[in-house]
């Protein structure tokens, strides 16, 4: 055993060139089938993305140009009468009971020496006293187009008492007597006053409606003349709006009809005023 290496073997000619092209064969084939699948990797997620590209927007909502706020339907609230539902309810039955008229609904209640409560259904106003001379519910009432204001206000109906000493009745002693006028008035007017013998007060102005009784001792009689007093009506700046004097000197058609609602029903409804809508609670 030497250290030398063995001799060197010459191969043949050509062989060099032949081993050379086989190697590269054998590598180009390898490269081209890792390559391949690449590619094809490569086509199909182009594919994905051409599709993804080519499908259309979902629609979305139309965004307003400007912010929209939407409320809840308004709703009316009831009056406070200051006593239980099942009290006004009450009242409102017997009173219409009393009248013999169905669905009043009580706009006023009121308690100032004697209790009483006015109301109304969509025909008539109703003056009901209540408790008075040992009777739940006694109610007087007038017919009237209640839909309808002549002008500011509408004086719809009125009364004169006596006394309580002068009815023949025991129960009603020690009532008083009393001068009555109730109505209807437009959202114009803020206070009305009501003058009568020599006297003026302060109405009553509530839920489009309004109330003024005078008080009399209660052996009082009814007078001979009969006085009807003046209502004075005011808006929310002291200003004189309206004058009653309990003569209708106009009259008032409705809009709708054209029928007279107010004043005299004899005159000619063409030189009539058009009445205006009672914006009832």
């Amino acid at each position: 055993m030497t250290g030398m290496l063995p001799p060197t073997r010459d191969l043949p000619p050509g062989r060099h060139t032949q081993i050379r092209a086989e190697v590269e064969r054998a590598v180009a084939g390898r490269r081209r089938r890792l390559v391949f699948p690449l590619l094809a990797g490569a086509s199909a997620l182009a594919v994905v993305v051409t599709s993804i590209a080519l499908l259309p927007p979902e629609p979305s909502d139309p965004v307003p140009a400007v912010q929209v706020t939407t409320s809840p339907p308004a709703t009316s609230k009831a009056p406070d009468f200051g006593v239980p539902p099942e009290t006004v309810a009450a009242i409102e039955e017997g009173c219409g009971r009393s009248a013999g008229v169905g669905g009043a609904k009580l706009y006023q209640l009121l308690d100032s020496q004697t209790r009483w409560a006015l109301l109304y259904t969509g025909k008539e106003a109703l003056t009901c006293s209540l408790g008075v001379g040992g009777v739940e519910y006694n109610s007087g009432f007038s017919g009237r187009e209640v839909k309808w204001l002549p002008g500011h206000l509408a004086r719809d109906d009125e009364g004169v008492s006596a006394g309580g000493d002068l009815n023949l009745k025991p129960v009603y002693a020690g009532v008083p007597g009393n001068r009555t006028v109730v109505g209807r008035v437009d959202d114009q007017v803020a206070r009305l006053t009501y003058t009568v013998d020599g006297r003026t007060i302060e109405a009553t102005v509530a839920n489009g409606t309004f109330t003024a009784r005078i008080h009399y001792p209660s052996n009082w009689a009814r007078p001979s003349v009969e006085d009807r007093g003046v209502l004075h009506a005011y808006d929310a700046a002291g200003t004189l709006i309206a004058t009653d004097t309990g003569v209708v000197a106009d009259c008032y058609v409705s809009p709708e009809t054209g029928k007279i609602v107010h004043g005299n029903d004899r005159a000619d409804p063409l030189t009539c005023k058009p009445a205006t809508p009672w914006k009832s609670r």
